[in-house]
This record gives structure tokens, C-alpha cells and sequence, in this order.
């Protein structure tokens, strides 16, 4: 890395400050949680994380692609125990290294005819709204509980996707369901055409995924997906893809307020998406390429014993 990188943005962004100091400032202001963190003065040291960072963002890409989430349920906890980031950071700087790899995706997914844009529109109009409201609330969140409740979401999707791989429910058998079909929605009284769409259940699901989006720093994946798939019965691939386009809208107004209140490590991002643009991509031709059972397998285990660790190590950095 250049050695005329500001340092104040190597601080920000590959941090690895005292415990005792993050906590001090973690419940203050944004400005506060960035500030407790020590720069890297060792050059080898500093290479390992800007190479860390990239393959953080490749990796979590790779599977954000695949699954059609934004990825912030790996990046977040791996910025906190790998990078050793900040809270604020770590929630922050995830969202705009979640559009262009949400982009990148779901431009993959469109391309083969599988995003169902009428919904996805509906869904990114209430997901804006809900998106600043939750990112405005972590002014006065407790980060640590936050960082808590996002080990919890990732246990969740770890739950929901080693299930489904299990018991092969909702899982295709083989890759016919890539192939554009109609999407058909499920009414209280009826089975309807994608041309008439239950809008208050979509409105709804947007609504609820951008306040967790703009609360947490995750895409909103972890919501928009069960939303799809349970409520409006959309095929698994369909929903993955539709999901990625309604993420990469509402991670914008979140990424605005986090970087008004200073949440975001810039250069850090910047490395992040060296990886995860590539990575999305790979990530969505492998979903189409593969056989869903053994991912969601191999996919849910992976992201059970990352939120393991990572709850008993917030626990752990709380008591200290």
C-alpha cells in the first residue's frame, strides 16, 4: 500500500486498538468509535490486513452472490474479529461495499430473466424509508447490544439455511428452475398472476428490511428472502435475485447517514470492493451452475460457527 496513505484513514479503516478504549467511545458518537482505534505502523502488518480486507470482501461477495444477501453477514463480524474494528465500523462500512456487490449480482441474476422487477420496485420504495429511519437510530443505539442482535441474524439465516439444505426443502432437484418462468403470488382467498401482486405484503417486506438494513448495516437480505419465498411464494433463485436489487437501493440512504455520523472507513471500503466485485459475480454463476442442497449446507454450517464465535466475543469484549 502507498506510503503516503493518509494515516487518519488507516486508522479508520485496519484498525486494532485497545478493547478498553473501543468501549469507552463505542456508545458515544460516531466520530468517538473512530477515534479509538490505533494506526498500523508496521508495514508488514499493514500489507496483511489491506490483503485480509480484499479477501473479506471477496469471500463474503462470493457467498452474498450466491445467496442473494448483502454479504454484511459475514463482512460485519469478520471486520470486528479479524480487522478488530470498531462497532460503529464495522456496522457502517459494510453498506457501501453492499451495493456494488448487491449490483453485480443481481445483474447477473437479470440478465437470465430471474429479478422480478415490479416487485423489487415496490419494495426498494418502502425499503428507502425504512433504511434512514434505521440508520438515524444507531445515533442512540448501544453498538455493542447492536453488534449482539447482528451475531443473532446470522445465527438465524445459519438455522434457516442449514434446514432448508437438510431437508431438502424448497430445494430444486436440478437447475430447471433457472430458466425464466411465470412468478406466481399467493393471496389469503387465491392463487394470482405477477401482474397483480399483493403491494401491502411487498411494501411491508421492504419496509421491515430496510429498517434493518439502516439499523444493523446488513443488506437486508436476511428479511427480504423468507419474505419473498414464504409470503409471496416466489421460486428460490427468484428470490435470491430479487432480493440483491432491492438491496442495492435501500443500502444507499443507510450508507449516507453512516457517513454523516462517521461510521465508515473509507479506505477500507475501497479494499473491500477490490474483492467483492469480482466475487459477486463468481457468486452468482456458481449459484447458477450448482446444485442448491450441499451450498445450503456448507453455507449454513459457516455461518453458525462464525456467530457463535462472534457473539461470545462481544460478550466477552462487554465484561472486560
Amino acid at each position: 500500500m502507498p506510503s503516503a496513505l493518509p494515516a487518519a484513514h488507516t486508522e479508520r479503516a485496519l484498525a486494532g486498538g485497545s478493547r478498553k478504549q473501543e468501549r469507552a467511545g463505542a456508545a458515544g458518537t460516531g466520530s468517538r468509535a473512530c477515534s479509538t482505534l490505533a494506526p498500523v505502523s508496521n508495514p508488514g502488518r499493514e500489507a496483511l490486513q489491506v490483503f485480509l480486507a480484499i479477501l473479506i470482501g471477496f469471500g463474503s461477495a462470493v457467498l452474498a452472490g450466491m445467496f442473494g444477501i448483502g454479504g454484511a453477514a459475514v463482512t460485519t463480524p469478520s471486520l470486528r474479529l479479524i480487522l478488530d474494528t470498531s462497532p460503529a465500523i464495522a456496522l457502517g462500512t459494510t453498506l457501501p461495499v453492499t451495493i456494488p456487490t448487491a449490483a453485480v449480482s443481481a445483474f447477473t441474476y437479470w440478465r437470465r430473466g430471474l429479478v422480478n422487477l415490479r416487485v423489487a420496485g415496490i419494495c426498494c420504495t418502502s425499503g428507502v424509508i425504512g433504511a434512514t429511519a434505521g440508520a438515524i437510530a444507531t445515533k442512540y443505539a448501544n453498538l455493542h447490544y447492536l453488534m449482539l442482535v447482528t451475531g443473532a441474524m446470522v445465527l438465524y439465516i445459519s438455522v434457516m439455511t442449514l434446514r432448508r439444505g437438510i431437508l431438502g426443502r424448497g430445494v430444486a432437484a436440478d437447475l430447471d428452475e433457472v430458466a425464466p418462468k411465470e412468478i406466481r403470488l399467493e393471496t389469503e382467498d387465491e392463487v394470482v398472476c405477477d401482474t397483480a401482486p399483493s403491494i401491502a405484503l411487498a411494501l411491508g417486506i421492504g419496509l421491515v428490511a430496510g429498517v434493518f438494513s439502516g439499523l444493523l448495516g446488513v443488506g437486508g437480505g436476511v428479511l427480504l428472502i423468507p419474505g419473498f419465498l414464504y409470503l409471496l411464494h416466489m421460486p428460490i433463485r427468484r428470490a435470491f435475485a430479487t432480493s440483491l436489487a432491492v438491496i442495492a437501493v435501500i443500502a444507499i440512504p443507510g450508507t449516507i447517514i453512516h457517513s454523516l455520523l462517521h461510521h465508515i472507513s473509507w479506505t477500507l471500503v475501497l479494499y473491500l470492493v477490490i474483492g467483492s466485485i469480482p466475487g459477486a459475480y463468481l457468486g452468482a454463476r456458481l449459484n447458477l451452475r450448482t446444485a442448491e442442497r450441499m451450498l445450503y449446507i456448507l453455507f449454513g454450517a459457516l455461518l453458525g460457527a462464525f456467530g457463535v464465535v462472534f457473539i461470545v466475543n462481544e460478550i466477552i469484549g462487554m465484561i472486560r
